[in-house]
């Protein structure tokens, strides 16, 4: 121990190691606790953001959901009987107000008369609510000729108690005078002392000593219900949002000194390991420099500094000797056969062998292992001689032959040759008139040829250079037959031999990769875990050679269901793994393994035999189900026993949760492919307007889900459902029959429109039979072809493209109306537009709403209806909501509008009643 001290290579051992543990533990503590710190809030903030919107969300259905509740009670007696009915359940009173006067259907009497504007909205067919001084909120209804009115219970309003997220307060305010509505505690009135809050911040305050944190969400109110919107401000604790940085700091500290007490260990016991051997060698070393060649050290240990003393020994018999024989040609050959990469033997060779021999142009072509009629040439370029380029090559059967025959190094004149190999055309273009080339051999195979090139059409070798040209081009030959060797071995130990994929080594290394990427970036990622169910039976009955055709098969059908960025490898046996990257959600997994289960359910035919198989998939994600490839494996092979426990054949998360989620999904989906035998799906029709007659002339047939359980489902959570799972083509179909059947009774009933809208989804424009399917639509409700109109999206018509238009040019020649939704989003071309039979162009909601701001909008409205005009198509303004908006379109000579400032999207019943009265009303001014 007092040499170990004594020793300056120790001391300097112990200091480096030590100060290199040190520093960066200190370092990375600080940043790590920073980062937690910062992460730890920004997810709150996130979830405060998620908990006011959906609680507002939540707020708002319930209100669209009591004008429903209002209307039924008034169209059905007896709705509210009983103190459990939905009416008293929802209103503590309701009435009904006609010309003849007001009828209380629930409770005592209201007190409160609606204002003027509430008074206009509800005569014109739209619900309005109201909130009076006192905090009450009235909501009213259009009933037919009346309308009934009610005030609602704040307990149905604001929802339960115990709904409402953990340690978070709730307050709605009345957005245009910020009145308090609702707090969800007398302490979530704290936050009303801020001021005001802006919207996608949050604002950050104290409650006495405690930090508080507030996100908020504005409900958009007045399209719906002509109320001022609703601000919903959802409060929590920072010290809640970062109670879990406690338990992080605490666990940090014990593992820095941990890691300390270990590096200190380390260092005492590598240090003394490390100077005994080497003071020895060091004395050793002087005795060679005083040429005492004779001595020898001893060292017994089993290691790198054995073997280093070992070798010190032979090289002191030796030096001697071979001292004066180092030359610079063995220099090359050292850093040749001291490296397994070809490019930097490829470069030492092009940057040191003007050393050797003085050529002009020095190029080195190597022979593709894997092919080898094609090969590739690299050259010094003269404009940079300190790089190295690279052409490809292809080699003739007579260059194959040539090299071959005439291995040894041979003249090719290049100056005034009518052809020459092509791996000599770099040199030929370069000026060369002769190059000598010598073939690169290794037992008995071609590797490539070494060439040197000169300008001296009289140039030559001396027998020196000819000998150090050999001599080169060998150590390359074996550099490369060395290379290749390593490739070969490399793709054994690393691929499987039967499928070609990836073995568990292999997949291992990547999933490592992948993780320290996940956690450098925050990505997510999943792992599958696939295994063939019964494939046993499968070698039991057709034996092991079929039985390797079918897993070759299985691998490849994994592959074909998984993205080009994927991971697909093979474990062993009938197990295979499949590395998900980049995943925007785990319900990709999901959809990705159920893909996977699917294609393998699909009918193997090895051989002349076919057979049945099905796989159990279990599905783990990063980080949720594991931090380390290990971790993460046992996951999600637990998860595909479970997948095995419950029936095979599918695809199970290792997380419970997210099993629930999936199962959600497909239950969703089950039920969205019942809705239309249960009649559980319906078509609402919002009206489109002529602006210079004001008469109704047409309608955009929109679909609804009504739900038995769920209630009414969002059309932008079942739509994507049914593009995913191919049923919204049963959905198209069924919509295009029913808007036909709904125009030939309204035609029956001197209801009179000049078309109805039906929107088609990408998967009905690629199938070749949608034309005669609506022809026979058509024909089947006994209406004229122009009777329908096809509306179909301008980001459709750009992501189709050619496909597309063939299909409109179809549907026109069949007498159908054509319309471009959504236009001045897709950014689409006038001269495309020229060329598509499109009658109507439907202006996006997003220019109509700007109307009112300012000039631009107006600018792009006016030029859109111009240009449309020019190519004799009509125009219709989407989303009109504002007498201002309606009279700024009739002034730019827009033809049609449709929107809320007219009527939403009606059932077939209240559409036909507001046709019949909007045909008796005056033409506009």
């Amino acid at each position: 121990m007092t040499r170990l001290l004594h020793s300056r290579v120790a001391r300097s051992l112990f200091t480096l190691f030590v100060l290199s543990a040190l520093v960066p533990l200190a370092v990375i503590a600080t940043l790590s606790l920073m980062q937690v710190r910062a992460l730890l809030l920004q997810q709150g903030e996130n979830r405060l953001a998620a908990q006011a919107k959906n609680y507002g969300m939540a707020v708002f259905e319930r209100l669209l959901m009591a004008t429903d509740i209002a209307y039924s009670a008034a169209s059905t007696p007896g709705a509210a009987k009983g103190r459990d009915s939905m009416v008293n359940r929802t209103f503590k009173s309701l009435a009904v107000v006609r010309a003849s006067g007001a009828t209380t259907i629930s409770g005592a009497p209201l007190g409160v008369a609606l204002d003027e504007t509430a008074l206009t909205r509800v005569v014109s067919g739209q619900p309005a609510l109201v909130v009076t001084t006192d905090g009450r909120i009235i909501l009213a209804a259009p009933v037919g000729t009346g309308y009934a009115v009610g005030e609602l219970r704040p307990e149905y309003v604001w929802g339960p108690a115990d709904e409402l997220p953990a340690m978070t307060d709730m307050c709605v305010l009345q957005d245009s005078d910020r009145k308090p509505l609702f707090c969800s505690s007398p302490e979530a009135r704290d936050v009303l002392s801020v001021g005001v809050i802006q919207p996608n911040a949050v604002a950050i305050w104290k409650r006495g000593e405690e930090v508080m944190r507030t996100r908020g969400w504005w409900q958009f109110m007045r399209a719906a219900l002509g109320a001022p919107d609703w601000a919903v401000l959802a409060s929590q604790p920072e010290a809640y949002q970062l109670r879990s940085s406690v338990t992080f700091e605490r666990t940090y500290a014990l593992v820095v000194v941990l890691a300390l007490l270990l590096v200190t260990w380390f260092t005492i016991r590598k240090s003394r390991q490390i100077v005994t051997p080497v003071t020895r060698l060091a004395d050793h070393a002087r005795r060679i420099a005083g040429n005492d060649f004779d001595s020898r050290v001893e060292v017994d240990q089993k290691d790198e500094f054995g073997e280093l003393a070992t070798a010190f020994n032979t090289m002191t018999q030796r030096v001697g000797q071979q001292f004066a024989s180092l030359t610079v040609l063995s220099e090359i050959d050292r850093l040749i056969l001291n490296t397994q990469d070809t490019t930097q033997v490829v470069r030492t060779v092009l940057h040191r062998m003007d050393g050797v021999v003085p050529a002009d142009q020095v190029a080195l072509m190597l022979i593709d292992q894997d092919n080898g009629d094609h090969g590739r040439t690299f050259y010094r370029p003269p404009q940079n001689t300190t790089s190295m380029s690279m052409d490809r090559a292809v080699l003739t059967p007579e260059d194959r032959h040539t090299l071959h025959a005439d291995a040894q190094l041979h003249r090719v004149e290049l100056a005034g040759s009518a052809s020459s190999p092509a791996y000599l055309v770099p040199l030929r273009a370069r000026g060369m008139a002769v190059a000598f080339v010598q073939t690169i051999s290794w037992r008995g195979s071609i590797c490539g040829a070494l060439v040197l090139g000169f300008i001296d059409a009289n140039a030559a070798l001396t027998e020196e250079e000819r000998r150090h040209t050999v001599e080169i081009a060998d150590r390359v030959a074996v550099a490369v037959s060395s290379a290749w060797r390593d490739e070969k071995l490399y793709q054994q130990a690393h691929f499987d031999q039967l499928t070609g994929l990836p073995n568990r080594m292999l997949f291992e290394d990547r999933l490592e990769r992948e993780i320290a990427r996940a956690q450098r970036d925050g990505n997510q990622f999943a792992l599958l875990f696939v295994d063939l169910d019964h494939f046993k039976n499968v070698n039991d009955s057709l034996g092991h050679s079929l039985g390797d055709e079918v897993l070759r098969e299985a691998g490849r059908r994994i592959q074909h269901a998984v993205r080009e960025s994927d991971t697909v490898s093979r474990l062993g046996g009938d197990e295979f793994t499949v590395l998900l990257t980049r995943l925007g959600n785990p319900q990709e997994a999901w959809l990705i393994a159920e893909t996977i289960v699917s294609t393998l359910s699909q009918e193997f035919r090895p051989g002349n035999q076919h057979c049945f198989l099905s796989a159990s998939v279990g599905i783990s994600s990063f980080p949720a189900d594991g931090a380390t490839a290990e971790e993460l494996l046992k996951s999600a092979d637990t998860a595909m026993y479970r997948a095995k426990a419950g029936g095979r054949a599918q695809s199970v998360f290792f997380e419970e949760k997210m099993n629930r989620e999936a199962v959600a999904r497909m239950t969703l989906d089950r039920d969205l492919r019942a809705a239309i035998d249960r009649n559980e799906l319906v078509l609402h029709y919002q009206p489109q307007i002529n602006l210079r007659t004001g008469a109704i002339v047409s309608c955009e047939a929109l679909i609804r889900w009504q739900h038995p359980v769920h209630g009414l489902v969002s059309p932008g959570r079942f739509i994507p459902l049914a593009e995913e799972s191919g049923f919204i083509e049963q959905i198209g179909r069924w919509s295009v029959r029913q808007a036909c059947a709904q125009m030939n009774e309204w035609r029956a009933q001197g209801v009179s429109l000049e078309s109805i809208g039906v929107n088609v989804s990408p998967r009905q424009l690629r199938r070749r039979t949608l034309v005669d399917f609506l022809r026979a639509s058509v024909q089947e409700a006994r209406l004229p072809a122009s009777c329908l109109e096809i509306e179909i999206t301008e980001g459709m018509l750009m992501e189709q493209g050619g496909p597309v238009e063939e299909m409109l040019q179809e549907i026109a020649a069949a007498g159908h109306r054509i319309a471009l939704d959504d236009f001045g989003t897709g950014f689409s071309s006038m001269a495309r537009l020229k060329r598509l039979p499109v009658n109507t162009i439907k202006i996006d909601q997003a220019f109509v709403d700007g109307l009112h701001e300012g000039n631009d909008s107006e600018a792009i409205v006016t030029a859109i209806i111009a240009m449309s005009h020019a190519l004799g198509k009509s125009v219709i303004a989407e989303g009109v909501e504002t007498e201002e908006q309606e009279a700024i379109l009739r002034r730019v000579g827009c033809d049609e509008v449709q929107g809320f400032l007219y009527a939403p999207a009606l059932p077939a019943a209240e559409f036909a009643s507001l046709v019949r009265s909007r045909s008796q009303m005056p033409l506009p001014a």
